[in-house]
């Protein structure tokens, strides 16, 4: 890939009818800045990329951390409903309705505990799905800028003839519009 210092470091030989030296400078001049400005929104670009990338990794640890939430309200529902039926074999009378109690509200606490489990996934997966729809967007930009530039750099000439015949007809246009002015 060309760099902006390979366009500042080029040199060519001088010939007996060749280009105006300061235009050949004018025009590597602009190419070097177009390079530069490139080069620092590609840097710009891979730094965005990278700080939504560890924003994916942080929401997929997040959502590890929820998951394993979730499963230590599972367990500590069960422990509950455990403990509630050793009570109610101990104690009969009073340990049967005692231990109805414990089971219904383990099962609504458990059941609430779930249900905000589930809503706080729901929407760290949307939060998900919304950085991965930023990251496509950020990279079909990317890629219709590249193709811009790729299209900009396609439509420069690419032999010396085609070069001289875009000269020349640019000179006749500036002496046409020269003759006008005049």
């Amino acid at each position: 890939m060309i760099t902006s210092k390979d366009v500042r470091n080029k040199r060519f030989e001088k010939a007996a009818f060749g280009y105006k030296q300061e235009e050949i400078d004018e025009f590597f001049s602009q190419l070097e800045a177009e390079l530069d400005e490139m080069e620092r929104e590609r840097i710009e670009s891979n730094n965005k990329i990278q700080v939504l990338a560890d924003k994916v990794r942080e929401y997929m640890r997040d959502e590890d951390a929820l998951k394993d939430a979730l499963l230590g309200a599972q367990k500590q529902g069960h422990q509950v409903i455990n403990e509630a039926k050793e009570k109610a074999e101990q104690i009969i009378a009073e340990a049967e309705a005692k231990a109805a109690e414990l089971e219904d509200e383990a099962t609504r606490q458990h059941a609430e505990a779930m249900e905000r489990n589930r809503e706080e996934i729901a929407r760290e997966k949307e939060a998900l799905i919304e950085a991965q729809q930023q990251v496509a967007d950020f990279k079909k930009s990317l890629f219709d800028m590249y193709k811009s530039h790729l299209e900009l750099i396609s439509s420069m000439p690419e032999t010396f003839e085609e070069a001289t015949a875009e000269a020349q007809t640019a000179e006749q246009i500036a002496a046409a519009v020269t003759a006008e002015e005049a």
